[in-house]
């Protein structure tokens, strides 16, 4: 059975996550959302779940019939125990599919290559193994999750916004950034004329940070989805049948 990727937009596709879970031996399934693909109507083919960026706001999900299909979709994999991972867009719903809020940040987006910080809780985090506490990471948003799902644990912060990662349970992850976007997907977004684009300083400014981040950032994002991959989506175990667990 596969690992079903949630696509929401033409600009915002699985990228590395797709092509590192895929050499580890997943079967692969795209939903494209944007597209009209409808979400699975129940859980039978589906042993894990990436859920990706876009340009929907997930403050209001309830008044998207499309969002709040997903959002049920989401709620339903989680209290089954199907591994999860929100990505920006998909971290906003999932967080808000589990009783958290999204709310619009304040002092407008956070663009461009920006500093995370792991929390203690994400130090020790399995995902986060081998990755330094203070990383780079790709940003392009204009909400936040202001507040977590009941009995989360943030796992990472940035200056801006608080929750830049969470965890809730043992196998569903939320996060803010983009670790899945390659070089080319980066320069599709800064070359845009767009405010989003101004409020990370415009084209120059981001070339400069793409130039003097990408490689930091694109390591360490490998190692993320190599441990997705290893540790929160094994696809020994997802193949098998064997139920889900991390040690935390």
């Amino acid at each position: 059975m596969p690992t079903v990727f949630i696509q929401h937009s033409e600009e915002s596709p699985p990228g590395r996550a797709l092509e590192i879970l895929r050499s580890y031996g997943h079967s692969i399934r795209v939903i494209r959302t944007d597209l009209g693909e409808p979400i699975p109507a129940n859980l039978d083919e589906v042993d894990a779940i990436i859920t990706c960026g876009g340009a929907l706001s997930a403050r209001n999900s309830e008044t998207n019939e499309l969002l709040e299909t997903e959002a049920k979709f989401l709620a339903s994999a989680h209290a089954a125990g199907i591994p999860i991972l929100g990505l920006c867009l998909g971290a906003q719903l999932l967080a808000r599919a589990l009783g958290g809020t999204v709310s619009l940040l304040e002092g407008g987006p956070e663009v461009g290559f920006h500093e995370v910080a792991l929390t203690p809780a994400g130090r020790e985090d399995p995902m986060f193994k081998g990755i330094p506490w203070w990383t780079p990471q790709f940003q392009w948003h204009e909400d936040e999750i202001s507040e977590l799902p009941p009995g989360a644990t943030l796992l990472a912060s940035s200056k801006r916004t608080k929750v830049q990662a969470f965890l809730v349970g043992t196998s569903t992850y939320g996060i803010q950034y983009h670790p899945e976007y390659d070089r080319e997907l980066v320069v599709i977004h800064w070359e845009r004329d767009d405010p989003f684009t101004d409020a990370g300083g415009g084209h120059d400014a981001l070339s400069q940070q793409t130039d003097v981040c990408y490689e930091e950032f694109a390591r360490h994002a490998d190692r993320f989805f190599e441990s997705v991959a290893l540790f929160l989506m094994p696809v020994d175990r997802l193949n098998t049948g064997i139920a889900h667990d991390v040690t935390h």
